[in-house]
């Protein structure tokens, strides 16, 4: 930012307004011995030796500029450029989300047409203006099915979901009269379906789970989603959105509540956020949701309009009554996702699914051909998958970060007994000379 110093005139005038003699009499209460010498007119550096001497400094700072392959809920994907010009414009750019009564039309329709995009992705009855993040939407799911089984107060929870969410949940739940109860995953890193049955019954309230999950594995939503049915139970899928370019839609698995982050759409990595979480679900859990939903009308002269329609929060009904404290929503991150769906398009949307599954799947399969480390899961993998490299991964991580790779999270940061893997996630943004270098270094690593 451009610096322009006052002049003596200028000095001159506002010492005669504030009335005093010279400027030094503003620091008169401070003591002689802690006042710097004023420079002279000739002392120091002009603006542009100043600017001379900072760029002189920068150019000594570095960093290493490597590939990354880094994901477990945030990754790196294409970002239309229609995203930043359109979220950067005055009417939109602001980290304040507008109330009722100061919420233009147009902002009011950016959040109707987020949650028709969402309803058109999961193929859900009616989605919310969307929520903080992803962990949140998980809590927030696990609160709605409590509320519709009043009487139910068991939760089941897969293992295999984000570890940042589950400990989200933990805390949203700490407080509230329920028992939740974790469903570990197996050797494969799916959902362990022989614990699903010796928990579930009928007082359960809600199945949440993860597809694909935090390991990238696709689980089998549709039995387990009829195995909670045959209980009465909910099910609750947290999903990649991209991810239904390709898979089948939470409506088509006949889940009940579809939640995820909008990150992969339109959102950069931003050291871990601000995101944005989506939440959609049946007709019949519409009042259940919490936040805000902005529905379409018409006024008294026939035109379009839109409207904060449902608003259950406490600040318009009572305290008690009020499904969440989520009071707006994340309407400029929200914004950018709905811009790079729309800029994607129904057909775009299929074909960049398809190609960070092709991309994942490329560098597994040959990956999976190194004898000396183990891929989990010979299945499909959308977006990740894990690496047991067999060996100490600060050893595996040292050697790739030599030849410009940081290859993967630790799993040993949320699975203790995870020591030796790697979670690895492809995407768009890595073509196949970057992933056939990834496949020599790994061999050379042996």
């Amino acid at each position: 930012m451009d610096f322009i110093s006052n002049k003596t005139p200028q000095i001159e005038a506002m010492l005669t307004e504030i009335g005093i003699q010279n400027v030094e009499e503003l620091f008169k209460s401070i003591p002689s011995s802690l006042i710097l010498q004023a420079p002279s007119i000739d002392d120091g550096l002009s603006e542009y030796e100043g600017i001379q001497l900072i760029e002189s400094l920068a150019v000594r700072n570095t960093f290493p500029n490597l590939v990354s392959y880094l994901g477990a809920g945030a990754y790196e994907h294409h970002i239309p450029a229609l995203v930043g010009a359109v979220c950067s414009k005055s009417e939109f750019l602001t980290a304040y989300t507008p109330y009722q009564a100061e919420a233009s039309q147009g902002m009011l329709q950016i959040i109707f047409e987020f949650q028709s995009a969402i309803c058109a992705l999961t193929g859900m009855d009616v989605a919310n203006a969307s929520v903080y993040d992803g962990a949140s939407a998980c809590a927030e799911a696990i609160l709605m099915s409590l509320r519709h089984h009043k009487t139910r107060r068991q939760i089941l929870l897969s293992d295999s979901l984000h570890p940042h969410y589950k400990k989200v949940i933990e805390q949203y739940l700490k407080s509230q009269d329920c028992e939740l109860i974790t469903i570990p995953f197996s050797q494969e890193g799916t959902l362990d379906a022989s614990f699903l049955k010796m928990y579930l019954n009928d007082q359960t309230a809600a199945v949440l789970l993860q597809s694909p999950n935090f390991f990238g594995c696709i689980e089998d939503v549709q039995s387990i989603t009829e195995m909670a049915k045959s209980q009465g139970a909910l099910t609750i899928l947290c999903a990649n959105p991209i991810s239904y370019g390709l898979l089948s839609s939470a409506k088509e698995l006949g889940v009940d509540i579809a939640v995820g982050d909008c990150q992969p759409f339109g959102l950069s990595l931003s050291f871990g956020g601000p995101y944005a979480g989506y939440m959609a679900c049946k007709q019949e859990l519409m009042r259940q949701l919490p936040g805000r939903i902005v529905g379409e009308t018409l006024d008294v002269q026939g035109r379009r309009g839109f409207v904060l329609t449902l608003q259950a929060r406490e600040q318009h009904i009572r305290r008690e009554k009020a499904t969440s404290n989520i009071c707006t929503n994340q309407a400029l991150a929200a914004l950018a996702s709905l811009v790079a769906m729309l800029w994607y398009g129904k057909e775009g949307v299929k074909e960049l699914a398809l190609t960070n599954y092709q991309r994942a799947n490329y560098l597994k399969f040959h990956l999976g051909k190194i004898s000396t480390i183990n891929v989990w899961n010979q299945g499909a993998s959308f977006n990740e998958f894990v690496v047991d490299f067999k060996q100490d991964s600060n050893q595996v991580l040292e050697f790739f970060r030599l030849n410009g790779i940081e290859p993967g999270i630790e799993l040993k940061r949320y699975y203790p007994s995870l020591k030796t893997c790697l979670l690895i996630a492809v995407t768009e943004t890595k073509n196949q000379i970057q992933l056939d270098q990834f496949i020599k270094v790994c061999k050379e690593l042996f």
